[in-house]
Formats: structure tokens, sequence, C-alpha cells
């Protein structure tokens, strides 16, 4: 990367931290790496350094690694904070999230530690590019997260978050849970029985959907004054909802897990959060821009920032994981991002949208063909048109 930088690796197995300094050995002379047999140990050494990277343990005893992670990102909010851990499981996955901005399992190969490394390093470098931060600085306020998505955070940072918990979380707001079962048993889900409960809502769609429909529910409610403004971002959100569901079927044909199909949804739900930050700071030209053949080059004409920059930035400052940011960066131009040599959220999220557009007649997000072809899919391109024509036929006979 050219720049030096610090990483502390966490782990209360000093054979585990001694693989790492062999495994990582021919990084010396790119990498200043300390390394710490507890918390307590991390936290005494950021007293003498601040690392651009922290890489903890989640199992380590005292204060776990996600209650680590967690102080750092109180006391050190520009820290890269990375899980690498053998306990892979759905319930320590969730406790990560809003804490580590990504979770790496063990066995971890060298490459794979180097390369998640980089490109969070890369990703926080380029959101705090001068130019960008001017125009963020310029912006009068930043929305903050909602707070039931705040609350479900934190639920899911528990040892054994529960389903019930989470479920009273949305229903103390009512209008929260009426979105919610609104959103569930529309054709977004095409579920194949009606949902009439929040309980029910969570136990089908999983922790993590929810938190994310939480969050995009309570984004495009903001009051907005202007009506005209509010109809826009109504539109936005149902455009992204259909992206959401779109993205997160690509990501399945094309072999991804479960979770990767859930990142994608989420990024799809979130890849426009950036025009949110755009209405509340210049709702006049917003509504201009948005009513003409508005492209990236005139949204930074007119405010400084395009939607795709801001909204990573937004969603790098409430910490969403570096694979929703990315994406939510890099969605219409993905091989300009960190990972614009692999497929992931990014390209999900791309695909849906320009093969949504074509199919709709808009140029809005054109195929990055050159992209497609690097990554050796070309041929899955029909496959992907029959995907949206489907996801629209039963939106249409819903």
């Amino acid at each position: 990367m050219g720049e030096r930088f610090t990483i502390l690796f966490v782990d209360d197995e000093e054979k585990v931290l001694s693989g790492l300094r062999r495994m990582l050995r021919p990084m010396r002379q790119e990498w200043d790496m300390h390394f710490a047999l507890s918390a307590e140990a991390a936290l005494e050494l950021l007293d003498c350094i601040v690392p651009e990277v922290i890489v903890s343990d989640v199992r380590i005893p005292g204060t776990d690694g996600i209650e680590l992670l967690d102080i750092i990102r109180k006391r050190y909010p520009g820290m890269v904070r990375i899980i690498l851990s053998g306990h892979s499981d759905q319930v320590a996955t969730l406790r990560a999230t809003g804490v580590a901005h990504q979770y790496l399992a063990k066995p971890c190969e060298s490459a794979t530690l180097q390369t998640a490394i980089e490109r969070s390093v890369a990703l926080r470098r380029e959101l705090g590019d001068p130019d960008l931060a001017a125009a963020i600085a310029g912006t009068k306020t930043l929305p903050p997260a909602p707070q039931a998505y705040k609350e479900l955070t934190r639920e899911l940072a528990k040892e054994d978050p529960s389903l019930h918990v989470v479920a009273q979380i949305v229903s103390k707001d009512p209008a929260l849970a009426a979105k919610i079962l609104q959103l569930v048993n529309s054709a977004f889900f095409a579920l194949r029985r009606e949902v009439t409960s929040i309980d029910q809502a969570v136990a089908l769609l999983g922790m993590t959907t929810v938190a994310g429909l939480t969050l995009t529910v309570g984004l495009f409610d903001t009051r907005q004054p202007d009506p005209k403004v509010a109809a826009v971002l109504d539109e936005i959100r149902e455009r992204s909802l259909a992206a959401a569901s779109v993205a997160k079927s690509v990501a399945i044909a094309e072999g991804g897990s479960a979770a990767d199909g859930d990142a994608a949804f989420l990024s799809g739900i979130l890849h426009d959060c950036g025009k949110l930050v755009v209405a509340l700071n210049w709702p006049e030209a917003f509504i201009q821009v948005e009513n003409t053949a508005t492209t990236l080059v005139s949204e930074r004409s007119r405010y400084g920032i395009d939607h795709c920059h801001a909204g990573a930035y937004l969603l790098g400052v409430w910490g969403l994981p570096d694979e929703i940011v990315e994406a939510v960066a890099y969605h219409h131009h993905p091989t300009e991002g960190a990972s614009g040599d692999s497929f992931g959220p990014t390209g999900a999220l791309h695909v849906a949208l320009a093969m949504m557009d074509r199919h709709r007649g808009s140029s809005h997000c054109p195929l990055d063909e050159d992209y497609i072809d690097s990554l050796g899919k070309a041929d899955r391109i029909d496959a992907w048109a029959d995907l949206v024509e489907n996801y629209e036929y039963e939106r249409a006979n819903a």
C-alpha cells in the first residue's frame, strides 16, 4: 500500500500469536505489529500506541473480544476493528454486528488476513480523502442511526441474543412494527403465509435482516418538512427494497452462503442512503437533481459529493461492516473498490441495480461489462436477467 501502518493483534493463546508472527513476517517492512495476550494488556498498550487496525479473537478471558472492540469503538472510532475467531457460529457473528468491521474465521490464510487488513485501511483512507472530508464537513447534519437499530445491535452483541427481545424492541415503536409487518407480507419476501406478529417476522426473516429493515425504515421515515423531498425518499426506499431482494437472489445464485445473501440484502437496502444525507442538507437542489437525468458527476458538481461516497461515509460513522460500506461506495463502479477483483456484496448489488435498470429501460446504473468479464461471469448475464424478470412478475402478481 506504500504507507506504513500499525496493527495490534489480541489472542489469549501464545501459540496463536506466535503463529501470526511467523505467518506475517514478510509484512514487517510494511506493518508495525504488536501483540497482546488479553484485553487488559491490549488497553495498556493503547496508552503507548494508537494502531490503525486491531485484530482480536472473540473468546479471551476477562473482557472478551466483543467487549474489547466495543471499548475501542467508543475511545478510538477511527480504528479498524477485525474479529479473527475459531468460533464462526451465527451467534458470534451476530454479536460482532456494529462492533467489528470484519469477521474472519480461523484458520485464516496469510493472504486472506493481509487482504482484509489492507482493504479496510484503504477504504478508510479513501473515505478520509480531504475533498470528501471537506464536502462532509460542509453539511449541516448527518442523520443519526435510528434508536431502535442501536437497541437491536446491543441485543445482538450479547452472548445469547433473544428473538423475543428483538421482537419487543421492534414492537415498542408502533409505526416501525407496522412497517415491518407490511414489508414482510409484501411481494419483496414472497412468503407463503401471512405474518401477523413481530415474533413471527423475526423468526422467519432472522435477526440480521430485521435489523437491516429497522435501519432503512428508520432512515427513510425521517420527517421531512418538504413533501416533495418526502415523496422522493419514499420512492428511494421502495427501489432500495427491490434492489435488496434481487441482490440477495443474485448472491445466492452465484454460490453465496446465507450470510452472503444477508450481506447483499442489507447492501441493497442501504445503497442509496447517501441521498438522505443530500436531502437533509440541500433539499431544493436534491429535488432538482432527482428530477433530471442525475449522474454521479452532476451530484458532485452540485453538492461537492456524490450519494455513493456520502452513504459510505455515513455507514462508516455508524460502524457497519466493511463489505456493506464498500458495496454502498462502489455500487455504480465496482472496479474502483478495494475488492474490485471479486464478486461479493458489491458485485451482487451492482448486478441487481444494472439488470433492474435494463429491465425497466433505464440507464442510471449501466452494467460494468469489463468488471463482469474480469470475473469470468459474462455467461451469467441472461440468468441474472431471468432473476429480475421473475422478481418483477411475482411483484406485479402478488
